[in-house]
């Protein structure tokens, strides 16, 4: 096991595991047991406990820089859809993102390192601001076809609010969706493909989404 062990299989056991408990709380052990190895085959990759947690940040990183949340073609869909389509669409596409691994455990672990590592920290800090700079891309699309109302100066400030809104809604999602994976470890790998869907999660994205735009129509 030992001599196909890699850097990207030691660093995805640190996210499976530190997904069931916190990262302070997760060992090189707890690490090594989840790959069936001895803990000194991990000093092969890596020279100690802080240099893999910060590798596994920097992977975090370069995954999210690859992912986008937002159509391709903003403004081809601005033009064919309404803005509650358009925006539900966006926001559904993000939600499902974040249920599915890798991005879920990617989650749980940047926030739960975000607040005593400078790194984790400045990562959620740009992906949140992507996710308003894209957003906003998509409101000016709307707003240049006249179905929003938005002036030159205001485009930032509603991308804020509604990315800020949604950001709350989905921790909420995936506290609950994590409470559910623990629960039903026996779902194993991609666990939520095995779960029920949250209609109410839906629901309530709909329902954010349906004031939101009423606002600035």
């Amino acid at each position: 096991m030992s001599e196909r062990l890699t850097k990207d299989k030691i660093i995805q056991a640190v996210l499976d595991t530190t997904f069931y408990q916190s990262v302070g709380a997760t060992s090189l052990t707890d690490i090594a047991n989840a790959l069936h190895i001895k803990k000194a085959s991990l000093y092969n990759h890596f020279d100690n406990r802080e240099d893999l947690l910060s590798q596994t940040t920097a992977s975090c990183s370069e995954y999210i820089d690859s992912i986008s949340f937002i159509p391709q073609d903003v403004q081809g869909v601005a033009k064919k859809y309404s803005p509650e389509t358009v925006l539900k669409g966006m926001v559904n596409r993000y939600f499902k993102m974040h249920e599915k691994n890798p991005l879920f455990q990617i989650y749980t672990y940047l926030q739960s390192t975000k607040y005593f590592d400078p790194e984790a920290a400045k990562i959620v800090k740009r992906w949140n601001e992507k996710m308003i700079e894209d957003t906003e891309k998509v409101l000016e699309a709307l707003s240049a076809e006249k179905k929003l109302v938005l002036s030159a100066s205001s485009g930032f400030s509603a991308a804020t609010w509604f990315c800020n809104g949604v950001n709350q809604l989905l921790e909420i999602h995936l506290l609950e969706k994590k409470k559910i994976v623990i629960q039903n470890p026996a779902s194993g790998e991609g666990e939520l493909f095995s779960l029920p869907t949250d209609d109410s999660a839906l629901e309530h994205i709909g329902k954010f989404v349906d004031h939101f735009v009423s606002s600035i129509k």
